[in-house]
């Protein structure tokens, strides 16, 4: 394998200082590389790498505008328009992403340093004393952390789909080759069952040796505790089943029964339609606090965003999801190309403090629901589906539906519910859209005249250039 130094994937060589403060009145944790800790691993330095994965990751989805904001303009969910800055128009709804700018080149850099902070924590791992941390201790440890980078992993497949992307080995300085989506999105599929094997070595009684910011703990489950790290480690594992097995390149339908088993467990065994409301919040979450040493906001809270029109116009009468759409407080937004005007948004996307620092679900509960129903939709058990959708949908002042008769009109349903429960969470929609195949002029309008449909991102311009051209994704 050739060796040059890249710039995203070395990137994460060296952890940026950061923390994780989630309150006001607790000051943050520095998050030291490996190399700044001396000696072997204590349990006060195990604190502060992990305490820096999590800074990380949380960092690389607001620290630029693609995982929530791009995506949701591909999605045709929402309008970022700037009069200083034609691009978020020009190279998402107007043309394609250049992939030497901010809407081409996001989503990448800081995900990849994300996993190399997990992966150097990793490293430092075995040389922890068990007078500091214990066997178990250990083991529930690598298995939240091999969780969290499998997540990095899965944040840039959502944005790249059939583009493709690295794994990288413990090797800072090793290039490995992009891999196709296929081949990715097993290869995530295999790190989440080789953390759930550490966590099942560890037990479900244990805890990791560290402290998790509050988001992890304050919402309906300490995701301190094993058994709930496995929740959400098959929460996320049913998720890429369900997505290999929709895969359009090559779809392997074998999965969804799979996902379906991940799923139920993740939702702690209960059967189809049988997850109450008040459940739908619970989940990880990430807190963001505006000020103090770490000063970060929720990007979605912006003037400069709305919605697009046909978030308002498509919802159904007296679906309660209709209170998340708002009328902009100043004014009508007007794009200078395309002709894209909008005088809507979220109401958690006015710019206020309150809305900088409202938390954002990982995976909550709602959106496993959701999932286990699109994965009883392609195994073909309608009514399955149709009990866990119809606990969604019932919950939103809306009449149930009737047992679907088809994959297709069961389809739209759960798109209808999924862009309602999840709208501008993430890049949910966009993979769905994907997914169904209906990113296209069949099934949307075109939002400007050159609309070309942008289905994902680019290998960002350095990256290219680091691997002097050569970004075609490989099969193994």
């Amino acid at each position: 394998m050739k060796k040059y130094t890249t710039i995203a994937l070395t990137l994460g060589a060296t952890l940026a200082l950061g923390a994780c403060k989630d309150s006001a009145v607790v000051n943050p944790e520095d998050a030291p590389t490996v190399e700044a800790i001396s000696g072997a691993l204590t349990r006060g330095s195990l604190q502060s790498l992990a305490t820096g994965v999590l800074a990380q990751d949380r960092s690389a989805i607001v620290g630029t505008f693609t995982h929530y904001v791009l995506s949701a303009i591909f999605a045709r969910d929402v309008y970022r328009i700037d009069a200083s800055e034609p691009r978020y128009v020009n190279e998402t709804l107007g043309g394609n992403p250049d992939p030497g700018s901010f809407a081409g080149g996001g989503g990448w850099a800081g995900f990849y340093t994300a996993t190399r902070a997990a992966t150097n924590l990793l490293i430092a791992l075995p040389s922890a004393p068990a007078t500091e941390v214990t066997a178990a201790e250990k083991a529930a440890t690598s298995g939240f952390i091999k969780t969290i980078r499998a997540l990095d992993y899965y944040r840039i497949a959502e944005l790249r789909d059939t583009v493709g992307f690295a794994i990288q080995t413990d090797d800072p300085n090793e290039v490995t080759p992009i891999l196709c989506k296929t081949p990715g999105l097993t290869a995530i599929a295999n790190m989440l069952d080789d953390a759930l094997a550490d966590l099942n070595t560890a037990g479900a009684a244990t805890k990791v040796p560290f402290a998790l910011p509050s988001g992890f703990t304050a919402f309906g489950r300490d995701y301190s505790l094993v058994s709930n790290i496995i929740k959400f480690n098959r929460a996320l594992k049913g998720k890429v089943n369900l997505y290999r097995g929709l895969d359009r390149t090559n779809p392997q339908p074998a999965l969804f029964a799979t996902a379906i088993t991940d799923l139920t467990t993740a939702l702690g065994g209960a059967a189809p339609g049988a997850v109450p409301s008040s459940q739908f919040s619970v989940g990880p979450y990430y807190n963001f606090v505006v000020g103090g040493s770490e000063n970060t906001a929720n990007n979605r809270a912006d003037d400069k965003i709305g919605l697009n029109p046909l978030v308002k116009d498509s919802i159904l009468a007296g679906d309660t999801r209709a209170s998340k759409i708002v009328t902009r407080t100043t004014g009508t937004l007007s794009s200078g190309t395309g002709g894209i005007s909008t005088s809507i948004t979220a109401s958690f996307a006015t710019a206020t403090l309150g809305n900088q620092q409202m938390p954002v679900g990982i995976l909550r509960d709602e959106e496993v629901v959701l999932l286990r129903a699109q994965a009883y939709i392609e195994a073909g058990n309608f009514a399955s589906a149709t009990a866990d959708l119809n606990s969604v949908h019932t919950a939103y002042g809306l009449a149930p539906y009737a047992v679907f008769a088809n994959k297709e009109s069961a389809r739209s349903a759960v798109l209808y519910d999924k862009r309602y429960s999840l709208l501008f969470e993430g890049p949910q929609r966009l993979v769905d859209l994907r997914a169904y195949g209906r990113l296209n002029n069949t099934y949307l309008r075109k939002e400007t005249a050159s609309d070309p449909f942008n289905a994902a991102f680019p290998i960002p311009r350095a990256e290219i250039d680091a691997r002097n051209g050569d970004i075609t994704c490989h099969a193994s």
